[in-house]
């Protein structure tokens, strides 16, 4: 799945602003997991954290941030039911604590991620 950013709802206010460090207007993102709850959907997309170092930081995003420009769905996801939420991602990163491992820098962690975020792209 592919998306266009739109406009830049801020993660710490939930204002629309003019820009981000992390994200572009007009700019298309591929879509690494939708997670869903009762009140909002967020998209997980691949960021750099800053202009030196280049190590994906993927990020969740308000999903009105954004239109699709390809619906087509990563053959690796799975779709996770629980604790009031769905999640559509693939079954390696919906464990519990993955995704604080691989900012953590787990060396497995990273290593699933990077296996999965090219078979993810690869079916965009």
């Amino acid at each position: 799945m592919i998306v266009r950013c739109i406009q830049i709802i801020s993660p710490a206010t939930g204002e629309v602003v003019t820009d981000h460090p992390s994200i572009r207007v007009g700019a298309e993102y591929p879509v690494l997991e939708v997670l869903t709850t009762a009140n909002r959907v967020l998209l997980r997309i691949p960021e750099l954290l800053d202009t030196t170092e280049y190590r994906d930081s993927p990020g969740l995003w308000d999903a009105a941030m954004f239109t699709v420009v390809s619906s087509r769905m990563p053959s690796c996801w799975v779709a996770e039911l629980g604790d009031g939420r769905l999640t559509l991602a693939p079954r390696e990163w919906q464990r519990v604590g993955f995704w604080d491992d691989y900012f953590d820098v787990v060396p497995a962690a990273v290593d699933e991620y990077d296996r999965l975020r090219a078979a993810i792209l690869a079916d965009s």
